[in-house]
């Protein structure tokens, strides 16, 4: 997919230097994947964004116009990328949001990471030296604020990782620099809750959403399996029987160290893999 961007459906690569969401971050974001020319999960997309922007209390956009262009923009290609920015629009010098009732939509199309690699094989994680706020006003949305983000990724290409565990500055597990995390231990499932800092990404809602209907199912192997939400410190993972990370790119990843400690791909990540690795719905 070659790399454009259109700002309220017009082609460019310049924004107004006004808008809030680069003098403020005042914003939220998703990126899609397309495959064969669809969107991924695109209902799910698109209620992210309307969940953001209510929380955000940014003016509402039409989002049936939204996603009807990204449905036409994906078809004209076979993989790749959109990214979809809502901002809150141009504003006056200072953090007052009064007037701005005018939302900017950026769509940035560009090409899909492989993840092939990291599917099959694994990858390892560090555990970052940034640790994250913490802001229930903002937890689990993708707002466009991503400086802790920026901050942990310097750290880890420093390190030379390919990612890294990040905790908050209580302690407690979060997430990945790009995915959330997941890990069993016997029959239990756990992740980290996100209700103070995190993102609470499309990928992890598939994975819970799949245990837990799988769970109910009689005559599922998964039936034993019990998924559980809570806050976790660094050593509840480095106990664990298998690790994985998700996000809606790179689907189920496996994790096959963190430090020191080494872990084998184990049979529900690769259940999942199966179930949700390149699975289209749009």
């Amino acid at each position: 997919m070659t790399s454009n961007m259109w700002v309220n459906g017009e082609q460019t690569k310049t924004v107004s230097i006004l808008d809030r969401g680069l003098s403020y971050g005042d914003g939220i974001f998703t990126t899609i994947k397309v495959i064969d020319g669809q969107c991924e999960l695109l209902a799910q997309h698109i209620t992210r964004l309307e969940q953001g922007i209510t929380r955000l209390s940014i003016t509402p956009i039409n989002l049936i116009l939204l996603r009807n262009d990204l449905v036409a923009k994906a078809q004209k290609h076979s993989t790749g990328v959109l990214k979809v920015m809502v901002t809150r629009g141009e504003g006056k010098r200072g953090y007052s949001s009064l007037g701005c009732d005018s939302p900017n939509i950026i769509i940035i199309a560009g090409h899909l990471p492989d993840y092939q690699s990291h599917q099959t094989n694994g990858i390892k994680l560090g555990v970052s030296n940034v640790t994250l706020g913490i802001n229930p006003l903002t937890a689990g949305i993708k707002h466009l604020n991503r400086l802790e983000q920026v901050l942990v990724k310097q750290d880890i290409d420093e390190q030379e990782w390919t990612d890294a565990l990040v905790l908050d500055c209580q302690g407690y597990i979060v997430e990945t620099s790009m995915a959330n995390v997941f890990w069993r231990i016997g029959n239990n499932v756990y992740t980290p809750s996100l209700e103070f800092s995190g993102v609470n990404g499309l990928m992890r809602q598939q994975v819970i959403k799949t245990l837990n209907e799988q769970s109910v199912s009689q005559n599922s192997e998964w039936a034993s399996i019990t998924i559980i939400e809570n806050r976790f410190i660094l050593n509840d993972i480095l106990k664990a029987d298998e690790v994985f990370i998700t996000n809606c790119l790179m689907g189920i990843v496996p994790i096959i160290a963190i430090d020191n400690n080494s872990y084998q791909i184990g049979d529900i990540t690769n259940k999942l893999s199966d179930v949700l690795n390149n699975k289209e719905e749009s």
